[in-house]
């Protein structure tokens, strides 16, 4: 069960310099057809994090499309994870833990971006690793070791030395985003998250995050491996994921999820998933906004869409679906070299 102080930095042995913390939180304007991100990796035994915002207005299907983006490495890493501001400057402070962050950000290159965000979760978070709550990981699908989830959240560690932790929770974003001397409104619903483990970057990451979040009573998220056969996204079993009703978590205990993408990019998605209830869920999504969010982390990239979802009963939502790729397992099935060209 993840309780407030999960959002600090967690023990780990100071000569363990791959440790790492992470917080992300995406956000839209989906009138506006804008989707944005904002995300820190802090690596405190090294004493370094990065850090990119990027914001995005309709289809961006290459990087330079973009609307805003700022991304930076090898800033100081903050002392505590609670409340900090970093050198790009961008402000992080947990309000209420587990549920409430504030995100402030103001671009030092120029007046071309600016945001100031208040995240509130619907519910209490999602500990992954915790069986109580992850029903997933009785089964091997849930827990066996996966290369394409790297040694980051996905694979459990199995090291008490380095004990590895993820949460994850749905949650209301509302504040202020300016762009390019215009003031845009945010008022969405997605889901950020909080991880921690050692971690080794070896670009071999290939896995879907999905969030359909229909407003403050219903939610679903999923974390969902994925490959590429004959060029095409393919997505696999269910690795975790659950559903928020009206205040409650369910775990999932099954999903199905099928799709079709553009230059790599989600452009729509189907999805039936099953809860801890026997409860299923269906809906299905379509591209708004996307891009490739080519920068947050050096060893991966994000194809990352804002997608419209819509339940079977005609329920809309409007949050995110990323199929994230490490830059070597993309290689290995689409360069020349790996098609013999």
């Amino acid at each position: 069960m993840i309780r407030p102080e999960d959002c600090s930095y967690h023990a780990s042995d100071p000569k363990e310099w791959r440790w790492t913390e992470t917080t992300p939180l995406i956000f839209s304007i989906p009138e506006e057809r804008i989707l944005g991100n904002l995300y820190v990796a802090s690596r405190p035994n090294l004493g370094v994090a990065l850090s990119s915002i990027a914001v995005v207005k309709g289809i961006c299907r290459q990087a330079y499309e973009i609307d805003f983006c700022d991304a930076q490495m090898h800033l100081p890493a903050p002392k505590n994870f609670t409340n900090y501001e970093l050198e790009n400057g961008m402000r992080v402070e947990v309000t209420e833990a587990p549920i409430e962050y504030r995100f402030r950000y103001a671009y030092k290159g120029g007046d071309e971006c600016a945001l100031d965000l208040t995240f509130r979760g619907i519910h209490r978070p999602f500990d992954c690793e915790d069986p109580n709550e992850n029903p997933m990981l009785a089964k091997p699908q849930g827990h066996a070791y996966d290369s394409r989830l790297g040694d980051q959240w996905g694979n459990r560690s199995v090291d008490a030395t380095f004990p590895s932790g993820h949460f994850n929770t749905i949650g209301h974003t509302t504040g202020e985003l300016i762009l390019r001397g215009k003031r845009y409104k945010v008022d969405s619903y997605d889901c950020m998250d909080h991880s921690w483990s050692r971690r080794t970057e070896v670009s071999r990451r290939a896995v879907a995050y999905l969030s359909a979040c229909f407003g403050p009573d219903y939610g679903v998220h999923m974390a969902v491996p994925v490959d590429l056969v004959d060029g095409e996204t393919v997505y696999e079993k269910l690795r975790f994921g659950f559903v928020v009703e009206n205040g409650e978590t369910f775990g999932l205990v099954d999903a199905e999820v099928h799709g079709a993408t553009t230059d790599m990019m989600p452009v729509s998605c189907w999805v039936t998933c099953t809860d801890t209830r026997g409860k299923t869920h269906r809906f299905s999504g379509a591209l708004i906004a996307g891009h490739p969010w080519d920068n947050f982390n050096p060893s991966h990239i994000a194809f990352q869409s804002l997608m419209r979802w819509q339940t079977e009963d005609g329920r809309v939502g409007y949050s995110e679906l990323a199929n994230i790729f490490g830059r070597e397992f993309m290689h290995a099935k689409l360069s020349r070299s790996a098609r013999g060209v």
